[in-house]
């Protein structure tokens, strides 16, 4: 590695230029595809098509080779098919790229042929050439124009969130999951079979990067498996990493082999090695959402007692359950704090103690606000979760005449001016059919404001709950045992 994987890597995250190799004159081809959705993301650089025969392809004018463009070529894209990848990367060699992503699978994962191949571009860019890949989906980098092949129209605007992944596929479903919660990436890496930047070297161009405050990752073997856990035990300490290690079922496994031709490892191995580092362990890809989505929310600290605002006194049970299943508190209400309550809500059909039951859907917006700063004011507290107040399309439902929703959001919007504990809301996603479509509409629209506004929505208390103790633990390990209230 150089002194600098920022100077290094630039190429590969903001290219001045692209070109792109396994192009077709029919438009048929991944390389097409890549081009097209290059274009419609925005990248502003040159983009140079490969073709061996053709002139131009779509529009653009069209080379032989990545020798024969006329320009300097800072990154190159291929998806021709595997045997022709080597000369692929001598070519790139003798051009002075610096950068390429290799889009193309059938090496190492599906045969010894395909293993040989790879040794054969390793050994071609060895010292010259940064690969990501192969079989692989590449770079997100919004803020240097690159988006992966599926994605045109994924957002435009960086984040704190870094990420590398062995799959490409989870890789899309997280940067349009993290777009639900109002988080944006600083660079999103889909690295495949890894035979030149892998888990390792991102993890440490993620450390040096200023963009990324907060660091996942889907791993379903290592390369290196010691320098991996050293690397990983050096950058937790100043950045959170969260993983999500698949594969390790024995059926997993021999889908990881199938899928990039990495080693999974056994269980025993990773729980010792999650131990080891202190990385945060997901167990899934909504565990790793949450988490990240919750690190980019919340400021350092431990919170581990909670506060809950809902209607119904089952919804209070239930969040009790959970709570204890990770190591969670609601600590009951002391005196004061029920005094204030009960000038509030009702005495009959609520409850005045943690949690808190206002007793009806129709809880006026104002005064959720009023027991939002009362809960804020508690000491005891780290964090405050409203939860099961908002029921949209119930008048469609139940024929019942429920005050407007719109009271609600207002009065915990105005409730934030100021609050110094950490507001999460729950928005339950309901099924419905489509003749219900409008509903989930309103209440998406509704999470969009919260989440604009800073305050975290997720769809189930358990999600919170589960995101909110895996932070905790992270920073607990660091030293903050209590809430930066």
């Amino acid at each position: 590695m150089s002194s600098s994987l920022l100077e290094e890597l630039k190429p590969l995250f903001y290219p001045r230029n692209v070109a792109v190799v396994g192009v077709s004159n029919r438009g048929e081809s991944a390389g097409n595809r890549f081009l097209a959705v290059m274009r419609q993301f925005g990248y502003k650089g040159a983009i140079y098509p490969v073709h061996p025969t053709a002139t131009e392809i779509d529009g653009l004018k069209a080379y032989p080779s990545v020798r024969a463009i006329p320009a300097d070529v800072d990154f190159v894209n291929i998806s021709a098919p595997a045997r022709f990848v080597p000369q692929i990367m001598s070519d790139c060699v003798a051009k002075g790229v610096k950068a390429a992503e290799i889009f193309t699978a059938g090496f190492r994962e599906v045969s010894e042929e395909g293993r040989k191949l790879e040794m054969e571009i390793k050994k071609i860019a060895a010292g010259k050439i940064r690969i990501v890949g192969p079989n692989c989906f590449g770079v997100y980098s919004p803020r240097g124009g690159l988006t992966l092949l599926p994605g045109p129209n994924y957002p435009r605007e960086s984040g704190d969130i870094g990420v590398f992944s062995q799959s490409g596929g989870w890789v899309t479903d997280l940067i349009w999951g993290a777009d639900a919660f109002g988080v944006k990436f600083s660079k999103v890496v889909s690295y495949g079979n890894g035979i030149d930047l892998n888990e390792a070297s991102l993890l440490e161009y993620f450390e040096q990067d200023p963009e990324t405050g907060v660091i996942a990752a889907y791993l379903e073997g290592v390369n290196d498996g010691p320098r991996f856990r050293d690397v990983v035990t050096r950058v937790n300490k100043k950045k959170p990493v969260i993983i999500w290690k698949g594969g390790l079922s024995e059926t997993g496994k021999r889908a990881v082999n199938s899928h990039t031709g990495s080693l999974a490892g056994s269980k025993y191995t990773w729980d010792a090695f999650f131990k080891q580092t202190g990385a945060v362990r997901a167990q899934g890809f909504e565990e790793l959402l949450d988490t990240a989505a919750i690190f980019h929310y919340l400021k350092p600290g431990s919170y581990r007692n909670l506060a809950f605002i809902g209607g119904g006194g089952g919804v209070g049970v239930a969040a009790g359950d959970i709570c204890e299943d990770f190591g969670m508190k609601i600590p009951p209400s002391t005196a004061a704090i029920i005094e204030r309550m009960s000038e509030l809500i009702p005495a009959q059909g609520t409850s005045i103690k943690n949690p808190f039951d206002t007793g009806s859907p129709n809880t006026p917006g104002d005064i959720l606000r009023k027991m939002i700063r009362v809960v804020s004011g508690w000491s005891a507290v780290d964090a405050i979760i409203v939860n099961r107040l908002f029921f949209y399309g119930l008048k469609q439902l139940m024929g019942l005449d429920v005050l407007d929703e719109e009271q609600r959001i207002q009065g915990i919007l105005d409730s934030k001016q100021g609050l110094s504990k950490p507001l999460m809301v729950v928005l339950e996603e309901l099924s419905y059919g489509l003749d219900r479509i409008e509903m989930e509409r309103e209440r998406r629209a509704a999470r969009d404001r919260l989440l604009q506004a800073g305050i975290y929505v997720t769809d189930s208390v358990y999600r919170a709950v589960r995101a909110l103790n895996n932070v905790s633990t992270y920073y607990e390990r660091q030293g903050f045992m209590k809430s930066p209230s």
